[in-house]
């Protein structure tokens, strides 16, 4: 007989309630990021054009007041010295730590002109190298060491991550007498009471696997481990599994689960998260902690900043298409920041993956938006304007090229710090 353990789960961590979508990684990257001070030269541009005169949105330079939403850590200072330099103004600012959108800011920044042009979004340190490089910590030449970045949205995703590594090294997979595969699972991820941690992870018993493993006398594999509980592998999981892999679960008595454990086959919460009136958790990125942990495209540092930026997003084009606003003219561009450190000339470099753009007309609600292959498709026919402060760029196009060169990160090709 299969049980679930569904009923130990808070109520917005039901499998089956609808939670709406957030980007594909795979998708996002189909397409190689830009330098973000070239972005915004090919920014400027699209909004100059007869492409955006259709949607109904008019560019006038002098009444135009460019914004900014990032973090505020200085591996990102290089964004707001690029839309100084394309703009001629300093951009005013409607973000905070973690690359969240200030709501109450955007009162303020039509007062100061009637046109915004917003940058923003969450981001992420990068180091190069081998697997394609790693992401969430970034050189911090003032302490002389590595360190996290971005240091808030880390700090959300930490404890979740530690107890997330945990369980697929935990969660062992074992051959049983029968043919048939086995799981072992710590009681810990089966029940929520029996883990002292504030973060519970719990498998879905439901998908992962498929009925109790019998006691059998004769056979030791099927006594039941000391705080631990066996189960057979839900058949459809072994499916999908490739050949090879199958045979090397058979040949070896006990494997780890790894990643294995993805986001269909486990669900994960904070038993001491604020939640809202609506029984909802303060913090939206918990929705989507499995999602983030479990991807086999994306590691959790870069989908954390991905989840996070959408999130703000919508807060964004939710504020914007207000009718108090309906007199004020928006033009936003969102992306992940991407810092790297990068020797030659010992500073940050920001490179710049474009999520949407936005595009409110003055005197309408409604915003025109744009996906990333839209923006792609159009951006790269586009020539950058020249910057109004040319000297704010410290890179030759050598350097350029040899940045561009060293982020080698593709989807399910990557490596964790």
């Amino acid at each position: 007989m299969t049980r679930t353990n569904r009923t130990w789960l808070p109520s917005y961590c039901d499998p089956n309630a609808f939670l709406p979508k957030i980007q594909e990684t795979r998708t996002l990257f189909s397409h190689s990021p830009y330098l973000f001070h070239d972005f915004v030269g090919r920014a400027i541009r699209f909004l100059q054009s007869d492409t955006v005169e259709k949607m109904g949105f008019h560019y006038i330079p002098e009444k135009t007041l460019p914004c900014r939403w990032k973090c505020a850590d200085e591996s990102v200072f290089g964004a707001t010295m690029s839309i100084h330099a394309y703009t001629g103004h300093y951009p005013f600012d409607k973000g905070g730590i973690g690359g969240t959108f200030n709501q109450n800011s955007v009162g303020a920044a039509v007062h100061h002109g009637d046109i915004n042009v917003d940058f923003g979004g969450s981001h992420t340190g990068y180091v190069a190298g081998e697997g394609g490089g790693s992401f969430g910590r970034i050189w911090r030449p003032l302490r002389q060491e590595y360190s996290t970045d971005c240091g808030h949205l880390m700090s959300v995703l930490s404890p979740f991550q530690q107890v997330y590594e945990d369980a697929c090294q935990s969660i062992q997979v074992i051959s049983g007498p029968d043919g048939k595969l086995m799981l072992s699972v710590p009681n810990e991820f089966i029940q929520p009471n029996w883990s002292g941690q504030s973060v519970k992870l719990i498998v879905d018993l439901d998908t992962l696997t498929f009925g109790d493993v019998p006691y059998d006398i004769e056979e030791p594999q099927t006594h039941t481990p000391v705080g631990r509980t066996l189960f057979y592998l839900h058949p459809e999981f072994v499916e999908k599994l490739p050949e090879e892999e199958v045979r090397t679960y058979h040949e070896k008595k006990i494997v780890p689960i790894g990643d294995r454990l993805s986001q269909d086959y486990f669900n994960i919460f904070d038993i001491d998260a604020e939640l809202d009136p609506q029984g909802l958790p303060q913090q939206r990125l918990s929705l989507y902690m499995k999602y983030i942990l479990g991807s086999s495209y994306s590691p959790a540092p870069l989908k954390v900043a991905i989840v996070n930026t959408s999130l703000q997003q919508n807060k964004l084009t939710d504020t914007v298409r207000s009718p108090m606003y309906k007199d004020n003219a928006f033009a936003s561009f969102t992306g992940i920041f991407l810092d790297m450190f990068y020797e030659p000339i010992q500073n940050y470099v920001n490179l710049f993956q474009p999520m949407g753009i936005s595009i409110k007309p003055a005197g309408s609600t409604q915003c025109v938006e744009w996906l990333p292959e839209e923006i792609f498709q159009h951006f790269d026919t586009l020539k950058p304007v020249e910057p109004v402060y040319p000297g704010r760029n410290m890179l030759t196009p050598e350097m350029e090229t040899d940045i561009m060169k060293m982020f080698t990160y593709q989807p399910g090709y990557f490596a964790n710090p």
